[in-house]
């Protein structure tokens, strides 16, 4: 009848599939006419007689009897006055929870230092317990967690902890992005293609949107992912966008622009990924990327004259004629070393070439 009631007794098994009644598995006699909800190997899940059982077990009277066993044990730890045994335990067990969240603290702050210098996942590198080793000689706490806890034990300092705090932090920070954006409602949003060091092609996602704190506003641009993809069209990528936007629970429909740079995949008013995506929702309106349109007006700016044209051609064949001659290679490599790195003209970025220029 869509009716909602707590039943704090009461809890499910996602491996099992089935709901037991916790109280009586912990404090109920067990005897061959246990009930199904208080035996652990089985459980309840004969969901069609749910609501008769669910009462009948409620006002029975074992379960009356654990559930007044468990309030006396749960004001028995609450007082803590005669140190019964289930006292003692818990008190080790909230003493135990202290120290490794004092220690997991302490390997957290290492992560993050460690994270701020360039030899973050070096092979070779020790610096992560190098780290912890000097902290333990000024905290006594940390010193006696690696006295007492040798090889084989769990200790938190293996080399996949590092990276396992970065992909939790990592993970904490874009869910909190995400939570903000979604409280602005509205946002846009910009992808950007580029091979990464593995030579696979990665898409870079970032959304812009309205940061509301308090009384105060500010437009806030954040990274969320990168994403990896073998998609070059238009179709490919558009949908690709939107199946990252759908996992980020993002709604296109509140997407109100879009930017990317001037490639046709991306730009094309017909079949480019601002098309697509314009299809979907028509107030994601696209503007292109100011720096590439900038970048592409020097290209086409200097395509179009003929001494830069010669310029720049007579520049890349010296640069040719230098790198196939040994000794004109021997002297290349001279002005390297002196001068930074002699590169063939770059078709694409425009800025690029002043290095070549400044060679000359």
């Amino acid at each position: 009848n869509g009716e909602t009631v707590e039943l704090k007794w009461l809890m499910y098994s996602e491996t099992k599939k089935a709901t037991f009644c916790f109280l009586c598995m912990l404090f109920a006699k067990k005897s061959s006419t246990t009930p199904s909800l208080a035996n652990p190997k089985k459980g309840f899940c004969d969901w069609k007689h749910l609501n008769p059982r669910i009462p009948d077990h409620e006002n029975s009277p074992e379960h009356h009897e654990s559930y007044i066993t468990w309030k006396k044990f749960e004001m028995c730890l609450k007082k803590g006055g005669a140190k019964s045994i289930d006292d003692e335990l818990q008190t080790s067990i909230s003493s135990e929870k202290e120290n490794w969240r004092s220690i997991l603290k302490i390997v957290v702050d290492v992560v993050l230092f460690w994270g701020s210098t360039d030899v973050i996942g070096h092979p070779k590198s020790r610096i992560f317990l190098n780290l912890l080793e000097l902290i333990s000689n000024y905290n006594s706490q940390l010193a006696s967690h690696i006295a007492s806890h040798k090889k084989g034990s769990t200790t938190y300092f293996s080399p996949t902890v590092p990276n396992e705090f970065i992909n939790l932090l990592g993970s904490t920070v874009r869910c909190e992005i995400l939570s903000t954006i979604k409280q602005a409602k509205y946002f846009s949003m910009l992808f950007d293609c580029t091979p990464g060091v593995a030579h696979k092609e990665q898409m870079c996602q970032i959304i812009r949107y309205v940061r509301i704190a308090y009384n105060d506003c500010s437009v806030e641009e954040s990274f969320i992912d990168f994403i990896n993809t073998s998609e070059k069209t238009g179709s490919g990528l558009a949908a690709e966008i939107e199946k990252k936007l759908c996992n980020d629970s993002l709604n296109i429909a509140d997407c109100h622009g879009q930017g990317y740079d001037n490639g046709a995949n991306m730009a094309c008013k017909y079949c480019g990924v601002q098309a697509r995506l314009a299809q979907v929702n028509e107030l994601a309106r696209f503007v292109p990327c100011t720096a590439h349109s900038l970048n592409l007006v020097g290209v086409h700016a200097a395509s179009v004259s003929v001494d830069m044209v010669s310029f720049f051609g007579t520049l890349q064949w010296r640069y040719e004629a230098l790198s196939e001659v040994a000794s004109d290679f021997k002297l290349l490599t001279g002005i390297t070393e002196r001068d930074g790195p002699v590169n063939p003209l770059c078709p694409t970025r425009w800025t690029l070439r002043i290095g070549s220029i400044k060679l000359l």
